[in-house]
């Protein structure tokens, strides 16, 4: 990944970012809350030899601070924290308040500074004096040289008994902070771990990377309501959308749009019907005669999605030997002929690689302007490789978020293994394309809408099936088995 890389997966990623350091704060402002308040107290100790001498005080001035190293390990020693027990009347023993007492001695002094932590700031500075007092007292005793002399060294008390005002801990902005900087590590590093784990492919960038497919159509989830009312009702950007695919369907090839496209895509709930259903719509309203076939014959839906009462259908025709226009279907005011999947097929894929598919194909291919075929999906089954052998084109769909790379490289090579034409591949379920800009009048996209273009015929549409005779077998399901 390069910077432009982790850029863009920030900017993809930005929510779980976010949440993160949300979470990052709200765990520190739980810590601060929780965490018990401690109270710092301090007291300091000076340290002095009883020469009077300037020579032999700056000899006595190295040598107590060669004691003063000592001393810091004294001051938590049982003897002192003993008599600070005693006097205060605490309820603990030495070791226990050995934990809260810490004495340091600053370099190149006869300096000790003692602090005592305590949840109590007031028991702190108390414990702190204290403790000062019995160590004093403590070196009078062990550095008594004898009777009738001063001691060498000589401990006075010069700091302390102020009680702390402000706890020390918790503290909430270097808690906020850290909070902060670890939402942060964990968002972006969390961010970025995802990003090169996740091989789904998002974006038509990742298609052409990793497929080496154009995408011509980014579509966003259809609005709820009936199937191709979205032009009469509030789905005006998936409308736009589809127009959009249209348009480049149409001139992606010249000014051309191919007679049959069978909409295909690796794995189930990818968006195909949808898109198939909306494709159709959208080139019957530039007035085009549309026949759309519904030839998923494992879990057909098109005609339930439709509203369609139900007719023999693809199986009817294929099986049955049934004309076939008692076969297709109008919809939308006669608009778009619609084959539907029919009844239930013993071995679906054996049928659909007949060569009456591919004549039943070629037949609505003559007598409409395009044909679009609702293909099952290619991984799970054979079906869709066979249709796509017999139709002009491929619309590969990809579900944003959903479809995996390994998935649909296989599909791709299932396609190619058969050697069909793809004509790109759409993008559902993402965010639709920004509106292009006023276009000149040679541009494609121009002429595509043009008035003559959104001409769309009063009358309904039915092909002329006389090209069209029943298998001249049995039209029984046994001879469709392997």
């Amino acid at each position: 990944m390069d910077l432009r890389d982790y850029i863009s997966t920030l900017r993809r990623r930005w929510r779980f970012i976010v949440v993160c350091v949300l979470l990052g704060l709200a765990g520190a402002v739980g810590v601060t809350a929780l965490m018990p308040r401690t109270y710092t107290a301090n007291a300091q100790l000076f340290i002095a030899t009883s020469d009077k001498d300037s020579a032999v005080a700056y000899q006595g001035g190295l040598f107590a601070q060669q004691r003063v190293k000592s001393y810091t390990r004294i001051v938590t020693s049982t003897t002192v924290l003993g008599g600070v027990i005693s006097d205060l009347g605490l309820h603990t023993s030495p070791a226990r308040l050995a934990q809260k007492i810490t004495a340091q001695a600053p370099l190149d002094t006869t300096l000790i500074d003692i602090k005592v932590n305590d949840p109590s700031a007031a028991r702190a500075q108390a414990i702190a004096d204290q403790t000062a007092v019995q160590f004093t007292r403590y070196i009078a005793t062990i550095e008594d040289s004898s009777a009738g002399s001063p001691p060498l060294v000589k401990a006075s008390v010069v700091g302390g008994s102020e009680p702390p005002t402000t706890p020390t801990s918790p503290r909430p902005a270097l808690n906020l902070a850290l909070g902060l900087l670890a939402g942060i590590v964990v968002g972006v590093g969390g961010a970025v771990l995802r990003q090169s784990l996740d091989t789904t492919l998002r974006s038509a960038t990742d298609i052409d990377t990793h497929l080496g497919l154009r995408t011509v159509g980014a579509v966003p989830p259809p609005e709820h309501g009936r199937p191709g009312a979205g032009r009469r009702g509030g789905a005006a950007r998936r409308t736009e959308a589809v127009s959009r695919l249209r348009t480049r369907l149409r001139f992606g090839d010249g000014d051309r749009m191919p007679n049959s496209v069978l909409i295909a895509g690796a794995l189930p709930k990818e968006g195909r019907t949808r898109t198939a259903i909306d494709l159709a719509t959208s080139v019957a309203r530039t007035g085009r005669r549309v026949v759309l076939v519904e030839a998923d014959l494992r879990r057909p839906r098109l005609a339930k999605d439709l509203g369609l009462r139900g007719t023999p259908g693809l199986t009817g025709v294929l099986v049955d030997g049934t004309p076939l226009h008692d076969a297709l279907e109008d919809w939308e005011d006669g608009g778009i002929s619609v084959l539907p999947s029919g009844p239930p097929a013993e071995d679906p894929s054996t049928l659909l690689s007949s060569p009456d598919t591919a004549r039943l194909i070629r037949t609505l291919e003559a007598r409409a302007d395009l044909v679009v075929v609702d293909s099952p999906p290619l991984l799970p089954f054979a079906d869709g490789a066979a249709l796509a052998s017999v139709t002009e084109g491929v619309l590969f769909v990809v579900r944003a978020g959903k479809t995996r790379r390994d998935a649909a490289v296989r599909a791709l090579d299932d396609l190619s293994a058969v050697h069909v034409r793809v004509l790109g591949a759409v993008l559902t379920g993402t965010r639709a394309e920004e509106p292009p800009g006023r276009q000149p009048p040679g541009h494609p996209q121009h002429q595509d809408l043009s008035p003559r273009e959104q001409f769309r015929p009063d009358h309904a549409w039915k092909p002329d099936d006389r090209t069209w005779s029943a298998p001249a077998v049995s039209p029984s399901p046994d001879r469709h088995r392997a």
